[in-house]
């Protein structure tokens, strides 16, 4: 059985949800761009204009939106050797404020969760959401709009996440050793989200894989960004 180390800081401030990207942003100012790697995918270094390479690779530290009745707070989600580095540097920053669109949000920490997760395969597939799923680059965009009727448009999506799914159970040493599919595949909403100025081509999906996944880690692009959030469906069976 293999394990995954994670990390969720939940902090005390109460933001929009829109303004996750502008937060991680002034956080990751804040603290100099990447303090030791932080905020870059593993292997990261600086391009030769201060850009992040490989750009593509899974980010291991990620902020996201938490819901706690009708408050809304920003979560930091780390994983592996991240847990480490993102407990020393915010533990001494608790009294520290950055600006958001023009307003102070406090870095103090309301939660501090750190555990063990085993990541496995089962006999029966698990059933999850997945919210705000940015899948599309502008290639598969451009597929996408091609395509007519909703199965299509759903089989389009299982292997796109299918590809996204292996991303990350890659990044943290997992290698499935049998061929990934995804089932029951439903897009329970579509629609433009904004980060900053720019709209992001999102789904809101229910699925089940027989892949055993860690709450809250990301799939899909704009992952850092808090795109595409996975949460277990604890329905049951449908």
């Amino acid at each position: 059985m293999q394990r995954l180390s994670l990390l969720r800081l939940t902090f005390e401030t109460e933001i929009n949800p829109w303004e996750v990207p502008a937060f991680q942003a002034a956080v990751a100012d804040h603290l100099g761009g990447n303090p030791e790697g932080l905020f870059g995918p593993p292997g990261w270094q600086a391009g030769p204009q201060g850009q992040p390479s490989p750009p593509f690779a899974y980010p291991m530290a990620q902020f996201k939106m938490r819901r706690n009745y009708s408050r809304y707070q920003p979560l930091l989600l780390c994983l592996g050797a991240k847990v480490e580095q993102a407990l020393e540097i915010f533990r001494g920053i608790r009294d520290t404020q950055v600006l958001v669109n023009g307003r102070f949000y406090s870095l103090a920490i309301a939660e501090a969760k750190a555990y063990s997760f085993e990541y496995s395969t089962g006999e029966q597939p698990y059933a999850y959401n997945l919210f705000k799923y940015q899948a599309l680059n502008s290639k598969n965009y451009r597929a996408y709009q091609k395509l007519r009727g909703e199965e299509e448009k759903k089989r389009f999506l299982a292997k796109l996440l299918v590809n996204h799914l292996l991303t990350f159970a890659r990044a943290v040493g997992w290698e499935p050793d049998f061929q990934l599919q995804v089932q029951n595949l439903h897009i329970m909403n579509e629609k433009l989200v904004n980060c900053g100025k720019i709209p992001y081509h999102c789904f809101d999906l229910s699925f089940r894989c027989p892949l055993l996944l860690p709450e809250y880690i990301g799939l899909g692009n704009a992952v850092a960004k808090g795109f595409g959030v996975v949460r277990l469906d604890r329905r049951g069976p449908s």
